[in-house]
């Protein structure tokens, strides 16, 4: 039995995964799970990087207690932020947290007035999104003491993990692709950008690809010298790794958590008018295709709600919530999960409300009601992307592959299900840690390649399937939807 470690972070919580393989299947457990919550310093919001690192290796640690040896260790967490790192290897300051606001779309304009804003599609292929690392590096350039001047080399969140675990640096291509910053033909840095927008290109190494070693892991009492190898380094990348997808079907995937990805596999971009219209985006895939896909907001509304409604220390049961949500109206409140209000912390049960006022719909009242209409707002801007990307690609698929943590939300599935009208499957529930694994399987020689991989998930889980039960009432309500939307952007 070998035991591969995977350090998972999202934006709101980590975990450290044991992926246990008999020579057959692989079998997930979980070794510790930790909150992952900005600090707010000087009116700023950073990551906590002593804090989480504390967590990784005390997870580290439990697994060598548990387990005995340990074959590997792998990271992969979220995309777009960063650290700069002086010459000796320090951290100069916290990086800054995605959702800071100086991440705005000013920030974002000055950009593209400096580059053109067609012209880094081309050049990129990556979604505008005010976070991408590419603006927050323009924030840093304005900032009145810039420490872009006082930087050696710039490390994406699991560059910076994989060097203090193991004390080499490197910039993993998965994560690269996520910062704006790489050239969507080449698949190197994009030099007319670096120079445009004055980011010194010494910062970056050549991306390095997954399933390769990187180093050895140190200040783990016990585990010096455990292989440390380069994983699918964005988590989406590593769950998009572990779709059990049959390769004689046409299938999409889902991967589900604080934000929703929702694409397909492609050899090669597409850079149509189109493409260029609706922002899609080409990040990296371990296989070396790309994740053409677009980013929308997942279940961080669901989060939100949650976290207010445990304000004073009693959170809402969630068998409790389901069943409200399940009795509760449906299409009686139309949400757009992308409006800007949403998309900061705190007070969502209020922004769904003054939302509800503005576009003249009924507010929600109980918690049901709040949850449903959040749910179905996700489901229908699911619908809306699946649809685009039918058109963009000009093909439609068999199957839709689900993973992530809302995989095990029945309400969720059901209405994706009837939302898309496709089959939908199930699993990995922890579709990150699990195609984590699989990239330190291929650079420890266990597996052959990622495809071999794909066929060792379908071996170690049973996929649960969702068929289309009321299509039609989500085809009536899409275009109420739509007109909501709308009316929120007059």
């Amino acid at each position: 039995m070998k035991t591969y470690l995977a350090v998972d972070l999202g934006a709101g919580s980590g975990r450290v995964i044991a992926a246990r393989f008999d020579g057959r299947t692989l079998a997930m457990e979980t070794v510790n799970r930790f909150d992952n919550v900005p600090v707010e310093l000087n009116g700023h919001l950073h990551w906590n990087i002593p804090s989480l690192l504390t967590n990784i290796r005390a997870g580290l640690a439990a697994a060598k207690a548990k387990y005995g040896g340990i074959a590997c260790v792998g990271v992969d967490t979220w995309g777009v932020d960063y650290a700069l790192m002086d010459k000796s290897g320090r951290m100069l300051g916290l990086p800054y947290a995605y959702r800071d606001a100086r991440n705005g779309p000013a920030n974002t304009q000055q950009v593209f007035d400096r580059f053109g804003r067609k012209a880094l599609y081309q050049a990129t292929g990556i979604q505008f999104m005010d976070f991408n690392t590419v603006f927050q590096l323009h924030a840093e350039r304005q900032e009145l003491d810039s420490l872009l001047p006082k930087a050696s080399r710039l490390l994406f969140t699991p560059d910076l993990l994989n060097f203090e675990l193991c004390g080499e640096m490197a910039n993993e291509a998965t994560i690269a692709s996520t910062s704006q910053l790489i050239d969507v033909q080449t698949r190197g840095w994009c030099a007319p950008l670096l120079k445009t927008l004055e980011i010194p290109a010494g910062l970056f190494s050549p991306p390095a690809q997954p399933g390769t070693m990187l180093g050895a892991l140190r200040g783990v009492p016990g585990m010096d010298g455990v292989p440390v190898a380069l994983v699918g380094a964005h988590d989406t990348a590593s769950a998009v790794a572990s779709v059990p997808a049959d390769p004689a079907t046409s299938w999409g995937y889902l991967a589900t958590g604080t934000w929703a990805l929702l694409g397909v596999e492609t050899p090669e971009p597409v850079l149509s008018d189109l493409s260029y219209e609706l922002s899609y985006t080409h990040e990296g895939a371990v296989n070396g295709q790309f994740r053409y896909l677009k980013n929308c907001t997942g279940m961080w509304m669901i989060q939100e709600l949650r976290r207010a409604w445990s304000e004073g220390g009693s959170a809402p049961d969630f068998e409790a919530l389901m069943r409200q949500a399940v009795a509760a109206e449906p299409f009686r409140s139309f949400i757009d999960p992308d409006y800007p209000a949403f998309q900061s912390p705190g007070r969502m049960p209020e922004k769904m409300a003054d939302f509800c006022r503005l576009t003249q719909q009924p507010v929600p009242e109980t918690q049901g009601e709040f949850y449903r209409a959040a749910m179905e707002g996700i489901v229908m801007r699911y619908r809306e992307v699946w649809g685009e990307l039918e058109q963009l690609t000009g093909r439609k698929r068999d199957v839709l592959h689900m993973i992530g943590g809302a995989t095990k939300d029945a309400l969720h599935c059901q209405m994706a299900a009837d939302a898309l009208d496709i089959a939908i499957a199930c699993g990995p529930a922890e579709g990150a840690a699990m195609g984590n694994a699989v990239a330190q399987m291929v650079a420890t020689g266990d597996l052959r390649d990622f495809e071999q991989g794909r066929s060792l998930v379908r071996e170690s889980i049973e996929l649960v399937r969702w068929t289309p039960k009321d299509p039609g009432a989500w085809r009536e309500a899409f275009p109420r939807w739509q007109a909501a939307r709308a009316k929120a952007k007059r």
